[in-house]
């Protein structure tokens, strides 16, 4: 069951009036994109044959390339060995066209193929203007006279202003037709005398595109302006051939076609009886907007902009604050609202956090524990199961004192926000992805999955195991993850020794607590999935003998690293700026076993971990990923005797040992919008991350047999990342490092 520590979401498959049995059957595509091709062949195959036929297309980019066209045009001339699709050979048409394209490039491969068959070509930018010399029937009239006024199919594709060109040739006719520029309106008008009746062109067929993201009763025309880019809706598009006599048969994902009435109830009806949108269309790309309670929009559907290839930010549609989310409404509790408060919050999560104390804690003296192994048992299958279903899980009982993790961070937060930049850089050493100090916008966390993002916009210091001396592992080879840790002198900065005395005390501390955290979740996977037990023996190895050795800490052969992270508003914060919808730090999974996580409440940013794919339980990166607050108590409100609670999540090398079993989430650090200033104590957000790793030579027992060290396995994951990546040896070398973490 899903921790109730977090929403749950999934997707309904919903009840559908779409109808499959009608042309939408036939779809098939030669050059379309989504089987026009297909019905359009069926549409002509159930009219009267005739010896030839024209068609009119506008905007024919190269005429080959989503070409609605091609396979009539090219695909049914003499020699030519395209297919017609689902179009007999005793009913075969020769098709002629007239074909129209604005960019002169494409317009010139337009030409190389057309021209040699006899078709016309056109070269203008088609004007949606009734009276300019560029509208759709002047350039016909002009660059195209030959054409019937009923020609028998009209394709319509110019990404904008396309409703606008279809109303000027349903329109066109005499001189003392009135101009529309509020849509089909009332189309009365057009229907009154003889003379007004006539039409200059009527095709037979119609195909245009619609916006596919708007909603089906949503009747959008978008302005009558050539420089604009909207497209109109389906609704919109289905009012506007209504009023001319014309029926809705059919819809693709883009498209949607349209024949004269009079040629629907002679040869269609029986095939398509019902024309309403309903029983022809469904929304597959849109985009739904639902409210929480407290005020939260929330995305659902499509949640990326389709032609700009941009995910949609949740965070950038907020009407409110996060702190001014609250419901209005609650019922007063002795004359106070009651409103979900941030204690409250607070409370939630440390009621619902794991109590690590059973592995994390040794028995006082005169304790009883008879039941220790049944409260342990408890604890771990509890822990394997929510890290199981989320990948994240919150925890306490870990031992650490809530004064030394406020003074952790406090040091932290002083050194990377409050110190002077010098102070830091006498920090840089020769590898800082390893130790020290990392500036700002040098390091990449979207490359460890093989993908491409902006450079993370945080601040870091890393420090780890001390190097151990070669006579005491002689014939061990040292990771390299072992050597110096780079700390500020008291010369640059007068807070460097107490700086150092708490942040080393944090992590010596921490990292004994997560071995026990880690001892914890190999005892829930092996209760609840034995056949791991060999594959994961190396972890409880590990975390029996830093039991046995937690008061004196000797344990310097282990290779978990602790990293400092200071964010704080900047370009991403701003509207405008480039960067502006970028995360601070990109979606990325931890590479060793687990992460301990603890942060400060600074507004500036958020952390956010993924869903998972519940029924295929696997990890999506993609546009429409969801994508969860991952919250913490409030540090500055805790008091001495609270039980800090730290959020832990799964590493690679755990997903892999345990096969899957328990998996590897997907993470990320957003912007959050707040208002600049300097005075503000709680913008800035400070973080302090332990990456838990084995000792270098830990020999790992993958469940497909293969052994290996953790040192290793390591260098096999940064390999395989490289195969995808193709990247520089430069670049191997900054990987390495940061995989190393």
């Amino acid at each position: 069951m899903t921790s109730s520590l977090f929403p749950s979401l999934r997707r309904r498959t919903p009840r559908t009036l779409r109808r499959r049995d009608g042309l939408i059957a036939h779809a098939a595509n030669i050059t379309s994109q989504n089987g026009e091709d297909g019905i359009i062949a069926r549409i002509f195959d159930l009219l009267p044959h005739e010896e030839s036929r024209v068609c009119v297309d506008v905007g024919a980019w190269d005429g080959r390339h989503l070409s609605n066209t091609y396979s009539l045009l090219v695909g049914n001339s003499d020699g030519d060995d395209g297919q017609h699709v689902n179009v007999t050979e005793e009913k075969k048409t020769k098709w002629s066209g007239v074909l129209v394209e604005a960019d002169r490039e494409r317009f010139q491969q337009l030409k190389g193929l057309h021209e040699k068959l006899g078709n016309v070509c056109i070269c203008a930018t088609v004007s949606c203007q009734p009276d300019s010399s560029m509208s759709l029937t002047a350039i016909l009239k002009r660059d195209a006279p030959q054409l019937q006024e009923n020609f028998d199919f009209l394709c319509i594709d110019v990404d904008g202003i396309d409703y606008w060109l279809l109303h000027d040739v349903l329109h066109s006719g005499s001189d003392t037709i009135a101009h529309s520029d509020e849509g089909c309106g009332d189309a009365g008008s057009v229907w009154g005398d003889s003379e007004k009746q006539r039409r200059c062109y009527r095709p037979k067929v119609i195909c245009i595109e619609f916006n596919p993201t708007m909603p089906m009763d949503l009747i959008y025309i978008q302005p009558r302006n050539d420089s604009i880019r909207h497209g109109s809706s389906l609704s919109a598009m289905v009012e506007l051939a209504n009023a001319f006599n014309y029926v809705l048969v059919e819809t693709t994902l883009f498209n949607v076609f349209f024949v004269e009435r009079i040629i629907y109830e002679k040869y269609l009806r029986q095939h398509v009886p019902d024309t309403s949108i309903e029983a022809l269309h469904e929304i597959t790309m849109g985009t739904s907007l639902y409210q929480l309670y407290d005020g939260t929009i929330k995305l659902w559907g499509c949640k990326r902009m389709l032609w700009h290839r941009l995910p949609i930010d949740e965070d950038m549609i907020q009407m409110l604050p996060i702190q001014e989310r609250q419901f209005p409404f609650a019922p007063s509790l002795d004359g106070r609202s009651n409103i979900l408060s941030r204690d409250q919050n607070d409370q939630t999560i440390r009621q619902n956090a794991i109590d690590m104390s059973p592995y994390c804690k040794n028995p006082t003296e005169g304790e009883d524990t008879s039941n220790l192994l049944g409260v342990k048992k408890n604890c771990s299958m509890k822990l394997s199961s929510t890290l199981r279903n989320d990948g994240f899980a919150y925890v306490k009982g870990t031992g650490l004192s809530t004064k030394l993790c406020n003074d952790a961070l406090k040091a932290a937060k002083s050194f990377l926000h409050n110190a002077d930049e010098s102070v830091r850089r006498s920090c840089l050493s020769k590898d800082r992805a390893r130790r020290g100090y990392s500036p700002m916008c040098t390091e990449n966390f979207a490359s460890l999955i093989g993908q491409q993002g902006p450079n993370d916009l945080v601040k870091k210091f890393r420090i780890g195991p001390e190097e151990i001396g070669r006579e005491k592992y002689q014939n061990k080879s040292l990771s390299s993850l072992h050597q110096p840790n780079s700390w500020p002198s008291e010369d640059v900065w007068c807070e460097a020794l107490l700086f150092r005395s708490v942040i080393e005390e944090y992590y010596d501390k921490l990292r004994c607590a997560a071995s026990s955290i880690l001892a914890a979740i190999c005892d829930g996977v092996i209760a609840e999935n034995a056949e791991l037990q060999q594959s994961i023996s190396v972890i409880s190895k590990t975390a029996q003998e830093i039991e046995t050795k937690r008061d004196k800490l000797e344990t310097e052969n282990h290779t978990s690293i602790l990293t400092l992270l200071g964010y704080q508003p900047g370009s991403r914060h701003k509207k405008g700026s480039k960067g502006y919808l970028n995360p601070l730090v990109a979606a990325h999974t931890d590479v060793g076993m687990i992460t301990v996580l603890l942060f400060d409440n600074g507004k500036c940013a958020s952390l956010q971990r993924s869903m998972k794919d519940k029924e295929q339980g696997l990890i999506k990166m993609s546009n429409d990923q969801e994508w969860i607050d991952v919250h913490l108590p409030f540090t500055n409100c805790l008091q001495d005797d609270d039980d800090p609670v730290f959020v832990v999540n799964v590493g690679d090398c755990l997903s892999e040992l345990t096969g899957g079993y328990l998996r590897s989430t997907l993470h990320r650090v957003i912007p959050r919008t707040c208002e600049s200033s300097k005075d503000d104590k709680d913008l800035v957000r400070t973080s302090l991350a332990l990456f838990v790793g084995l000792e270098q030579s830990a020999q790992l027992i993958l469940p497909s047999g293969d052994t290996l060290s953790y040192e290793e396995w390591r260098r096999r994951h940064i390999a395989r990342a490289l195969d995808v990546m193709k990247i520089t040896n430069v670049e191997y070398q900054h990987l390495l490092a940061r995989n190393l973490l």
